[in-house]
């Protein structure tokens, strides 16, 4: 599986969290591919509270609310977002739908963000990096993740818990 290095080597945000799980890789593996937002009842009011009353698509397994960049089963995946997060209401923006359009995309007013999960050593690790060009761009982003990253933080943590549940419950 390739590092977060070949997707996003230049960032300025990130955030790291893991958790020890008693069970084969690829349960865990299973197990991560198939949370849905609404199955994290603190996720999702978070998550409902981020859109205001904006629709969004909630079914969806986690790891697809983005474009999936790396994908090795039994040992985890990565998936690219981008975005002008800081912005409740902003315009709609062309999206990478590939690995190679994320690599491509270059647009300095939006974020580039990466999320890795990764599965080793009978633990479940995940990363989120994110990478704003412009510097206007990025000083409305900081003020943003000053706000956001708390959140950002119990999100993965609750995700990571209900993982280990999951995972360990089916032994």
């Amino acid at each position: 599986m390739r590092t977060l290095d070949a997707f996003l080597p230049e960032y300025e945000f990130s955030e790291r969290h893991r958790i020890r799980i008693d069970a084969p890789a690829g349960r865990v593996d299973a197990v991560v591919r198939e949370i849905v937002v609404d199955d994290l009842p603190l996720v999702r009011l978070l998550s409902r509270l981020r859109a205001l009353g904006r629709s969004r698509a909630s079914r969806r397994p986690f790891v697809d609310l983005g474009v999936r960049l790396d994908d090795v089963p039994g040992e985890g995946l990565v998936v690219g977002l981008t975005g002008q997060f800081w912005r409740l209401h902003a315009a709609p923006l062309s999206r990478p739908r590939s690995a190679e359009e994320f690599l491509a995309y270059d647009r300095k007013d939006v974020c580039k963000a990466v999320v890795d999960f990764r599965i080793a050593g009978g633990e479940l690790a995940t990363e989120t990096r994110v990478h704003v060009g412009d510097p206007a761009a990025r000083r409305s982003f900081r003020r943003y993740w000053r706000v956001i990253r708390p959140f950002s933080g119990v999100t993965r943590v609750v995700f990571l818990r209900e993982a280990k549940r999951r995972a360990e419950a089916a032994r």
